[in-house]
């Protein structure tokens, strides 16, 4: 039989900047006041949830964990209530890095 709902689109993560919520800002707190572990929450999720802070864009997380992985974590920290979705004008400001060349050797030998 076929379900008359048509399944759910999956929330686009990208492009967002997270933070921590008050529940969540409690969590860290404790757990970095050494009297308590972050409960049942993986070693990978407290490393998400400490680095939301005040508000982290999703590609500087990127840049320190796999794509999918950071996704799942996301939505779990989320669905927990930990984090929230930072409104575009409460952000802070992200400069992508620039692109540069990789300097080599060789690259050095044009320039003299």
């Amino acid at each position: 039989m076929d379900s008359i709902h048509a399944p759910a689109a999956p929330t686009r993560l990208d492009s967002r900047c997270y933070r921590l919520t008050p529940k969540g800002r409690a969590c860290v707190d404790f757990a970095d006041s050494g009297g308590q572990t972050m409960g049942s929450l993986s070693r990978y999720l407290q490393d998400v949830l400490t680095m939301c802070g005040s508000g982290i864009w999703f590609q500087q997380l990127q840049q320190f964990m796999p794509l999918r992985s950071l996704e799942q974590s996301l939505q779990t920290l989320l669905a927990l209530g930990l984090i929230d979705v930072v409104a575009p004008d409460e952000a802070p400001t992200y400069v992508p890095p620039r692109k540069t060349r990789p300097s080599s050797g060789f690259g050095q030998l044009g320039r003299y």
